[in-house]
């Protein structure tokens, strides 16, 4: 479900972004001023093609049954209540780090790694949300989710069983 977007397409485009937003920054202009703006949209676009390749939308994730989420989203969504999409490394200190390793050369191979190994979605309850922007929505800690005292939804494995099925 890549659609016109995908990783071969999508990498060129962030490697230009991105030397428009260093030169930016030589120039005097600011992340907080727009100079990051491209490089975060062309990053997000790309870490789901990546990460969520059978997503057409990333709204899709908060219907998904394997979408990983908290317990308080898991509840929500068998109440029926809403949950938000949560990025879990904040995406201007993802887009920073991004930028920094392609700065130093990284290859579109090692930026796909990246990606791969520290992107993540998780569905979580507007509470949720709401507190862990209050206690931390901008840097990149090393489990910034539980450090708000969320907790992921572990489904059991006999969850996707009945018991009309043969062992």
């Amino acid at each position: 479900m890549q659609g016109k977007y995908s990783p071969p397409t999508l990498l060129p485009p962030l490697r230009l972004f991105i030397d428009a937003r260093n030169k930016a920054i030589e120039a005097g202009f600011t992340d907080n001023g727009g100079a990051i703006h491209s490089v975060e949209r062309i990053l997000d676009i790309l870490c789901q093609r990546v990460k969520y390749p059978n997503l057409r939308h990333i709204n899709s994730l908060k219907t998904r049954s394997d979408a990983e989420c908290s317990i308080d989203a898991h509840n929500a969504r068998m109440r029926g209540e809403r949950v938000l999409i949560e990025h879990v490394m904040p995406q201007r200190a993802f887009a920073q780090e991004v930028i920094r390793l392609v700065t130093s050369g990284c290859t579109d191979e090692e930026i796909i790694s990246y990606i791969q190994q520290h992107y993540r979605l998780v569905l979580l309850s507007p509470q949720e949300t709401l507190a862990l922007n209050k206690l931390n929505r901008s840097r990149i800690t090393p489990d910034r989710l539980a450090e708000a005292g969320i907790v992921i939804f572990q489904a059991s494995a006999s969850a996707f069983f009945t018991e009309e099925q043969p062992d």
